[in-house]
C-alpha cells in the first residue's frame, strides 16, 4: 500500500485565503475534502462556498436585452420553444423576462400574467410592462376620466 502524501499548514493556506472549495484543495493536495474542512474550521476560515456563484437576475437582464430607439429594449437572449424571453436562475427556476422587468420596476413580485403596456409587444424595458392588476386599474380608469370629463363639462 503506498502512503499518501501529507500537506503542509503552509500549503494549504494560501489556498484557502484564495478561496477555492474544499474538494479543489483536496484535489491538489491529494486529500479528501472532509479533511480539508476540518483544517479550514480549525483555522477559522469561512466555509467554503458549493457550487458557482449565482448572477443576480437584474446583471442578466441587462446582459440579454438591446437598447432601442425610444426607450425600448429588445430581447436577445434565450426563449422558450414559444419564443417567450426567459431567463434561468438558480437551478431549474425559469422567469419570463417580463416578470423580471416589471419586478425591476415595481420593486414586487407581479400578479398574474406581465404584458408589455408599450406600443411595441416585442418590447422588455422594465417601465413598459403591465401585470394584470395593473390592467385591471387601466380599465377602470380610462371610464372614471371620462365620466368625471362629461361632469365638468370636458369634451
Amino acid at each position: 500500500m503506498t502512503a499518501r502524501p501529507t500537506f503542509r499548514m503552509d500549503d494549504i493556506v494560501p489556498l484557502l485565503q484564495a478561496g477555492l472549495s474544499d474538494s479543489e484543495i483536496g484535489r491538489r493536495l491529494f486529500h479528501h475534502r472532509t479533511s480539508i474542512a476540518l483544517v479550514r474550521e480549525a483555522l477559522r476560515f469561512p466555509p467554503a462556498r458549493l457550487g458557482p456563484a449565482v448572477e443576480p437576475l437584474t446583471v442578466k437582464f441587462v446582459r440579454h436585452t438591446k437598447s432601442v430607439e425610444g426607450g425600448h429594449l429588445q430581447w436577445v437572449g434565450p426563449r422558450t420553444q414559444d419564443l417567450v424571453p426567459v431567463l434561468s436562475h438558480g437551478t431549474a427556476r425559469r422567469l419570463t423576462a417580463r416578470q423580471v422587468a416589471y419586478r425591476m420596476e415595481r420593486g414586487r413580485k407581479p400578479s398574474g400574467i406581465v404584458k408589455s403596456a408599450c406600443v411595441h409587444s416585442w418590447c422588455v424595458a422594465p417601465a413598459h410592462q403591465a401585470d394584470e392588476v395593473d390592467r385591471d386599474r387601466e380599465r377602470c380608469q380610462a371610464p372614471q376620466l371620462d365620466a368625471a370629463s362629461a361632469l365638468l363639462g370636458g369634451p
